[in-house]
């Protein structure tokens, strides 16, 4: 099996150590017992709000695709298809997370980025879907 779902897991991870780099650069918490560490203030800073939704755009997606793309290992199609929609997937996240919290570059880039991995986590979806509903129907 593909390792790229466990990539995309380690990416998301990634944007929680760059939350907690653009928290301590801005010195800007969350809460008032944190605030005491290094004379942070309360708060929240445009860097940080960004990377908080970069990764919570990744929930959005990632998690789905680990269960679907674990189901998809079941559906008989070619190996390079899995790894090409995988691969695919990876970069588009990577490069969504990247264009929307690292090095932001105007839309649609972001757009573009979401769209590739929406899309191909609709595809798994669907064919995981008729594949078990046209294997369930023929064992009846």
């Amino acid at each position: 099996m593909s390792q790229n779902p466990t990539i995309a897991v380690l990416k998301m991870m990634s944007l929680i150590l760059l939350t907690i780099f653009y928290r301590m650069k801005t010195k800007v918490c969350i809460s008032e017992e944190d605030s005491t560490i290094n004379g942070a203030t309360v708060g929240s800073h445009p860097d940080v709000e960004r990377v908080r939704r970069a990764f919570q755009n990744d929930l959005e997606t990632i998690p789905a695709f680990m269960i679907m793309s674990f189901f998809y290992l079941w559906v008989p199609v070619p190996d390079w298809v899995v790894h090409v929609l995988y691969y695919l997937f990876l970069v588009s996240r990577t490069l969504h997370s990247f264009v929307y919290a690292v090095y932001v570059i105007r839309q649609p880039s972001r757009a573009i980025c979401f769209l590739i991995a929406f899309l191909i986590l609709i595809y798994i979806s669907v064919h995981v879907a008729i594949y078990g509903f046209i294997a369930g129907y023929l064992r009846v």
